[in-house]
């Protein structure tokens, strides 16, 4: 039982977790949910979010299949992957920065920075990959 109190301890501490799509989890205490493709982007669910990532290339193409790293204060916030162009998080009034890194090619990374009011009309942020191929 000892060797097992660590690794509980480990996996509870962390702020990674895998989003599903269209379903909305908490992750480190931010509800996060990945959506934005089919008529699931057309949730009036999603309208709640206070912040909206989108993930397009540069002629506006949504893009999927990111790991996204959210952070405030250059603190880990949530780290998750996401198989949908658009992320949504639930967060308190504040100043974030969210990374995208792409699957393919591996590596190739993104950075936006964001403050958000926590409530009222929702905070769009775009992040764009000049070489991704859109969704299909």
């Amino acid at each position: 039982m000892r060797l097992l109190a660590p690794a509980a301890f480990l996996l509870l501490s962390t702020a990674s977790a895998l989003a599903v799509q269209d379903t909305p989890a908490t992750i480190n205490g931010v509800e996060t949910v990945c959506t934005g493709v089919g008529s699931a982007k057309d949730d009036p669910r999603w309208s709640a979010y206070p912040v909206k990532i989108v993930i397009a290339n540069t002629a506006g193409e949504n893009v999927a299949a990111m790991q996204i790293a959210l952070t405030a204060n250059g603190k880990p916030v949530v780290q998750t992957t996401c198989d949908a162009p658009w992320i949504l998080f639930k967060l308190p009034a504040g100043h974030y920065g969210v990374t995208a890194t792409m699957a393919t090619p591996p590596g190739t990374s993104r950075k936006a920075d964001f403050t958000t009011s926590g409530s009222g009309a929702q905070k769009e942020v775009t992040i764009a990959f000049p070489a991704a191929a859109p969704n299909q």
